[in-house]
């Protein structure tokens, strides 16, 4: 039973890896994320390392679910890494 166990929390773990994976890959492009109310900018990269440090597996996929959705319009996600920024600000 205590292997199982293990097994189940190793493989959260990847699968929290992989997501935070996913996400530095597509904020990768965004040098600079800027939160204007806040005077406050962030890079991508470091964006999505404070993410991975504060959320838990199933945020990280709500907020890859949510961008992807954005990009399938066509839509611009910055204002989506804006928002994320300013919420683990705070």
């Amino acid at each position: 039973m205590q292997k199982k166990a293990h097994s189940n929390s190793h493989s959260l773990g990847k699968e929290h890896r992989s997501n935070v994976h996913a996400f530095k890959n597509i904020v990768k492009p965004y040098k600079t994320i800027r939160i204007s109310p806040l005077k406050y900018s962030i890079t991508g990269e470091d964006l999505a390392e404070w993410l991975a440090e504060v959320s838990t597996t199933q945020e990280i996929e709500e907020v890859l679910s949510m961008i992807r959705c954005a990009q399938k319009r066509g839509s611009e996600i910055k204002s989506i890494l804006q928002t994320l920024a300013a919420a683990v600000l705070k």
